[in-house]
């Protein structure tokens, strides 16, 4: 009984084979377009290494982010957290980076978007409070050991802007300790392998009663063996 049961079983597997390689083609060529679609390419790097304050009229201004190649003029996303640094409220010599910039750039490669990962090394639990106090940030994002010492993590997510050939850097920014390296990249667009469908449909159909034909061969081999 047990043997029949498992025969039937490796039944069920070979036509549940024949049916998934119907259409095959069509599929792979299907998923590698969504895998290409959805993906992203390095166009570019830079290093960002100071930020300053740009006025446009009474109390309207924005920041903007200095790199080596290009300025970097935010519209959201590191407001509180720049002025809380310029500011001197969190020492900047404790402000390291944690995971590299990542932005994304629009079609017209003159805006981005992405975030910045940084950690804020604590020296006890009264600076611990007053960084989170701050900058507003959850204690699961910070790490400590028995000592009262440890990290916090300050992500810097939302950044969007405007990218700017670079200017006249004035003699009064404020440089970071440790630079931010950024790495850019472009959505990829539409992939070439659609045009590939129409052949792929094409292999299907014509493969089918192929495999169909060799699951039925198999099947009856399967059948006289399970007759005996």
């Amino acid at each position: 009984m047990n043997n029949f049961v498992r025969k039937m079983d490796n039944v069920l597997l070979l036509v549940l084979t024949v049916l998934a390689l119907s259409g095959c083609a069509t599929k792979n060529l299907k998923n590698d377009i969504k895998h290409h679609e959805n993906g992203r390419t390095l166009y570019n790097n830079d290093v960002i290494t100071a930020a300053t304050i740009t006025e446009s009229g009474k109390e309207n201004y924005s920041w903007v982010f200095i790199g080596n190649n290009f300025d970097y003029a935010l519209t959201s996303g590191a407001s509180d957290f720049l002025r809380t640094l310029v500011s001197g409220k969190i020492d900047k010599a404790r402000v390291r980076v944690s995971e590299d910039g990542t932005f994304t750039l629009n079609k017209e490669k003159n805006q981005f978007s992405g975030e910045v990962t940084l950690k804020y090394s604590y020296r006890d639990q009264a600076e611990k409070m007053l960084i989170l106090n701050i900058l507003k940030l959850s204690e699961w994002y910070c790490t400590g050991n028995n000592k009262g010492a440890g990290e916090c993590e300050i992500k810097l997510s939302g950044l969007q802007g405007t990218i700017h050939q670079k200017a006249h850097v004035p003699a009064d920014v404020f440089r970071f300790d440790h630079p931010i390296k950024v790495k850019f990249y472009t959505r990829n667009t539409l992939s070439a392998k659609r045009l590939l469908y129409p052949a792929a449909v094409a292999t299907d159909v014509v493969l089918s009663p192929l495999y169909l034909l060799g699951g039925v061969a198999v099947l009856s081999v399967y059948g006289i063996i399970l007759l005996h």
